[in-house]
């Protein structure tokens, strides 16, 4: 009789779960989408000691000739340490002439990868350093080495999740999640619909309406993302705005990751509050920082999230919404790192992205190209299209300034202008509270000034100053 109650209990359980999941706001929706997006993701809340695998085809077309695996693998190593609390324990170069379906691996590299983690049972996780894995070969490389196994997609992930600190980062990371979430729905149903036909045929059945629950719980937290999105977009929308209307050059300041461009910003605009950090991704949220050029004209600066290869699109997608500040920029900063080996294949993952972007052509055309960190390499040899800088040791910093005004004049149509004003007066004083001022000439009673001024400050000094005065004397 317990055990027929207990059957009733639990069938009354799974039709009221699912009639309200149907019908009603379910009160737990939000938990049990966090739940499965950690099991997915394979959140920690501690660390790893983790095995890095870098695999790369060893000849044929589909080899990567732009770069060693070498030079792969220090990236690599680069993300595990990027996170708090996880290690590098170990790490191998694996060649192969092709990936598989299945397993991605051969099962030589995989009894050799199973091997070393048996000799070190310190090894608690192993990453594959590849852009995603399939479901299926997740499932296979788990099974073969009995701990978590992580791609490029999740180690990223896990990195946004620790520096997402506003509530702007961590919707947009919440939102990189989801294409991921979904191909493992893709792939739970792929796995589902080869056993049919077999014994466990009518387990899959069942288990087909967990993956529904799965895919409507997905579906309307997607929804809920999205239409936050929108309102990111629309407040970014206004805060552009806003700086437009205030008729200050922007400066938006790209680059790869970890190549100094919040160190960049931080030397360029004096803010002292900035604190730049030696790490992949410390920058998730676009921040602006006032400064001024040599000719006291002000200019703001936009820190932006860096860029990074072999990862999905769908991963840097939510972070268009960032990037645009970019777009609508007076001025593009590309900063380098030339004390990095794979300096030139950086600079044009950066640049293709830039153009994936759709930002204007005249924009793209006048980006300013910036070497930093070269306090680090000997016998630097330098090209005429760049500006060379250190950040840390304050070099090349004022040829830099001196560059992005000329740009600012050229693109924003402002003029050099020479203004002989009443010394002390209204005019005067108006002049250098709201333009740029080079210089000043005494001229008796007069002062002659030069400045720098957009269109509508002409304007507006000659409606305040000059048409007003003339009306008056009529």
């Amino acid at each position: 009789m317990g055990i027929m109650i207990r059957y009733f209990r639990q069938i009354y359980k799974t039709f009221n779960y699912r009639f309200q999941r149907c019908y009603f706001t379910y009160n737990d929706e939000d938990v049990n989408i966090q739940e499965f997006i950690s099991r997915e993701l394979k959140l920690e809340k501690t660390g790893h000691q983790v095995l890095v695998i870098q695999p790369y085809i060893k000849w044929g077309v589909k080899k990567d000739r732009a770069t060693t695996p070498e030079i792969k693998l220090a990236e690599s190593e680069s993300l595990i340490n990027t996170l708090r609390d996880w290690k590098v324990r170990d790490s191998m170069k694996i060649g192969v002439t092709a990936y598989r379906r299945q397993t991605f691996l051969g099962p030589g590299s995989i009894d050799n990868i199973a091997m070393k983690i048996k000799q070190d049972q310190r090894i608690t996780a192993v990453f594959i350093s590849t852009n995603v894995l399939k479901p299926i070969q997740h499932q296979q490389l788990e099974h073969f080495f009995k701990v978590p196994v992580y791609d490029r997609y999740l180690i990223v992930i896990q990195i946004f999740r620790e520096h997402a600190f506003t509530k702007e980062a961590k919707l947009q990371v919440a939102l990189a999640e989801v294409p991921y979430m979904w191909s493992r729905i893709r792939g739970l149903q792929e796995n589902y619909a080869d056993r049919l036909g077999t014994e466990a045929g009518q387990i899959a059945l069942s288990s087909n309406m967990v993956i529904d629950d799965k895919k409507d719980l997905l579906k309307e937290y997607e929804k809920k993302l999205k239409k936050s999105v929108n309102k990111l977009r629309s407040h970014r929308e206004h805060l552009r705005n806003s700086r437009k209307n205030k008729n200050l050059p922007i400066v938006a300041v790209v680059g790869y990751t970890n190549t100094g461009k919040t160190s960049l910003v931080k030397a360029l605009s004096g803010d002292s509050d900035m604190s730049p950090k030696d790490c992949l991704f410390a920058t998730l949220d676009v921040t602006v920082h006032g400064g001024l050029l040599p000719s006291n004209l002000k200019a703001l600066y936009i820190d932006t999230i860096g860029f990074i290869s072999d990862i999905p699109t769908g991963l840097m997608e939510p972070f268009v919404a960032t990037l645009e500040d970019a777009m609508f920029a007076d001025v593009i900063v590309h900063v380098r790192d030339v004390s990095h080996p794979n300096v030139d294949v950086q600079k044009e993952h950066v640049e293709n992205t830039l153009k994936n972007l759709n930002i204007n052509m005249d924009l793209l055309n006048s980006i300013i190209s910036v070497a930093n960190k070269i306090d680090c390499v000997e016998n630097l040899q330098k090209d005429e299209d760049s500006i060379y800088v250190s950040c840390t040791k304050e070099i090349g910093l004022e040829e830099l300034k001196a560059e992005i005004e000329k740009k600012i004049i050229q693109v924003t149509g402002r003029q050099i202008l020479k203004i002989r004003v009443r010394t002390g007066q209204k005019e005067y004083e108006w002049l250098r509270s709201n333009t740029a001022v080079l210089e000043i000439e005494n001229d008796g009673d007069f002062s002659i000034v030069k400045v720098i001024a957009t269109k509508s400050d002409i304007d507006v000094f000659k409606h305040l100053f000059i048409y007003k005065t003339k009306s008056k004397s009529l």
